[in-house]
Parts: structure tokens; sequence; C-alpha cells
């Protein structure tokens, strides 16, 4: 592998998981938009666009998170994609912490300007390996997409990823301190990666 394609790779990392560890906050600021034009998918790459907040149904989003409302709902240019991200809060909660849902969706483009190009599927591949901590563990959404699961910084915090061709998906549940743990927040996260693995 060149120096040059181990860069891109590694740019391609850092901006797919820089994009996916923000704050909803930063997100709402739309702190990860890139500042040029976005990049153009190579007709190789199966995902052309992230998709949007619908991927979700409302009545899944119910499901996973009672009372939900879509807090924030943000996309644009990534570099060397797009990006979407998507935030629900549970409504009426008498917590200062209320339950929140995010997820975050990453379409890689293929990178043809050097003499050896990146796929899509390679720099969503190196993106999804920077994010994902050695403590995660693996589980299987469908026949052919494994997911990682993994205890949040925060309490009750579940944090997931998975990739599917050059699309890296990033889910995250949290409840209150003092209410939701982590193994319903957990199972609650890959529940809404499961309908996610299916619409995608």
């Amino acid at each position: 592998m060149s120096g040059r394609t181990r860069g891109v790779l590694v740019r391609t990392a850092v901006a797919v998981g820089g994009a996916a560890v923000l704050s909803a906050a930063a997100i709402g600021g739309g702190l990860w938009l890139a500042a040029d034009d976005p990049d153009v998918p190579d007709s190789g790459d199966v995902h052309v666009s992230t998709p949007g907040c619908g991927v979700l149904t409302d009545e899944q989003v119910a499901e996973l998170l009672p009372d939900a409302v879509l807090e924030s709902a943000e996309s644009g240019p990534l570099d060397g994609g797009e990006n979407t991200a998507c935030t629900w809060t549970s409504a009426g909660s008498a917590s200062e912490d209320p339950e929140t849902l995010r997820v975050d969706l990453s379409a890689v483009f293929t990178d043809t300007s050097g003499e050896t190009p990146v796929t899509g599927d390679e720099a969503a591949q190196a993106g999804y390996e920077a994010m994902v901590p050695a403590r995660g563990e693996d589980v299987p959404l469908t026949e052919d997409v494994l997911a990682s699961v993994w205890r949040g910084q925060a309490p009750g915090t579940a944090e997931l990823a998975f990739r599917t061709d050059n699309l890296v998906v990033r889910v995250s549940y949290a409840g209150a301190a003092d209410g939701l743990g982590f193994d319903e927040a957990r199972d609650r996260a890959v529940d809404a990666a499961e309908h996610l693995g299916e619409a995608l």
C-alpha cells in the first residue's frame, strides 16, 4: 500500500470517526460539515448519499424511545463523502437527563484522485475500525452485517457501530444515569441497528 493510500485511509477514518463521536450539540452546530463542496460518489459506490432520518420509522423510534421527539436532523458533506445525523429524545421526561437515541450515517465515496484508487468500501472499513474500541462485543445484525457494541463513557449509555458497503453507521443510546442501565441501553441500541440493517 502506498504512502498516499495509507494517508487517504487515515484521513477517512478520522473524518468518519470524528463525525460520529461529536456530541448532539456539536452536530446541531454543524461542526462536522466540510467547508468544500461535497465529493462525488463513484459508480461502484452502493450508497451514493446518506439516508434521511426517516430510515427509522416513527413506529420503530416509538418502540425504542417512548414519547420520542426528533430533536435534531442534520445532513451535509463530509471530507470524502456525506453525513446525516439524527437525534431523538424522550418528551416530557422528569429527569434532567432524558433518554436519547442518536444515529450517525456516513457514506464514504471512492477516491480516484491517486494512482491507486481507494474504494468507498475500503475507506468505510478503515473508518469503522478506527471507531470501534477493542472492548467492543460483536453482534450479528443480518447474515452479512456484523456490528460492534460497547459501553459508553456515561452511565446507562451504549454505543454501536457497523458498516454496510461504503456506509458507516453509529448508534448511541443513553438513558438517565439513575434509570436505564447499560444492558437495557445495549438492547435498544441493537434493536435500532437491526432496523437500520434491514432498511439499508
